[in-house]
């Protein structure tokens, strides 16, 4: 459980770490993910799902410090499932970051991307295993605790 958490937080670090990387370059200007989408909304606009995506992304770092806030309270099951939902969105942003074309002279930079997948898989590996866990847990205990009953 303890490398599960372990690599739950630096999962969410390399979340936060990836998008202060390069993730678009026009010309010599290279622009991390905060700086890029503001850019892409202007040259390509987003609509519908993806268009709230990118529109909450500063509030990335805050989900993920509320997952670790969440998780030093105790409540391991919803920090894991708020982790879940987290990475799911890091990954989407960046798998649809990496999957774009350039546009007018701009290019994607897939470092930040990258790195930021990277984090949200590690993430979800570590929600996935204390989610296991917790329940493979509970019933363990539910199980002693009827044994003892009879």
């Amino acid at each position: 459980m303890r490398a599960a958490l372990v690599l739950g937080a630096a999962g969410l670090l390399t979340m936060v770490v990836g998008t202060f990387l390069p993730w678009l370059r026009s010309g010599e200007v290279r622009r991390n993910s905060y700086a890029s989408f503001g850019v892409l909304r202007r040259l390509i606009g987003f609509h519908g799902v993806p268009e709230a995506l990118v529109r909450g992304w500063p509030l990335l770092g805050a989900a993920c410090a509320l997952v670790v806030v969440v998780a030093a309270a105790g409540l391991l099951r919803a920090a894991a499932l708020l982790a879940l939902v987290v990475a799911a969105w890091a990954a989407a942003v960046s798998g649809g970051a990496v999957g774009r074309e350039p546009a007018a002279n701009v290019r994607v930079e897939r470092l930040g991307p990258i790195v930021t997948i990277t984090g949200a898989v590690a993430t979800a590996a570590a929600a996935i295993v204390i989610l296991v866990s917790r329940v493979w847990l509970g019933r363990a205990t539910r199980d002693r605790t009827a044994g003892r009953a009879v």
